[in-house]
């Protein structure tokens, strides 16, 4: 049997340390991480459903809609992607930290 220790443990506060422990930065931040992931789906998306822009009409000056959709569309995904790995960023960095890639001497 364990015997019960003489000093009761005092309630935890917003000050404990083990309540302030970091968190998955995916489940510290729901709503970010659901940003990346429409910003990630929609690039992808985009290009794998075909039908959307798989049309020889109409015609946009000399091109055909299926060029000009995927000349219009790289500018889109690139700003979609750098916004996303923005967000990725600012997911990973430490609370405590201030984003440097400076190392931890011990």
């Amino acid at each position: 049997m364990n015997q019960p220790s003489a000093t009761p443990s005092a309630p935890r506060g917003p000050h404990d340390p083990a309540l302030n422990q970091a968190k998955n930065p995916v489940a510290a931040h729901p709503i970010t991480s659901a940003a990346i992931f429409v910003l990630v789906a929609g690039a992808i998306c985009g290009t794998l459903i075909v039908p959307i822009y798989a049309h020889v009409t109409p015609k946009i000056g000399d091109f055909p809609f299926f060029y000009f959709y995927l000349l219009a569309y790289m500018p889109v995904v690139a700003i979609a992607l750098w916004l996303a790995s923005l967000l990725q960023r600012r997911l990973a960095t430490p609370a405590g930290s201030s984003g440097s890639d400076a190392e931890v001497a011990l």
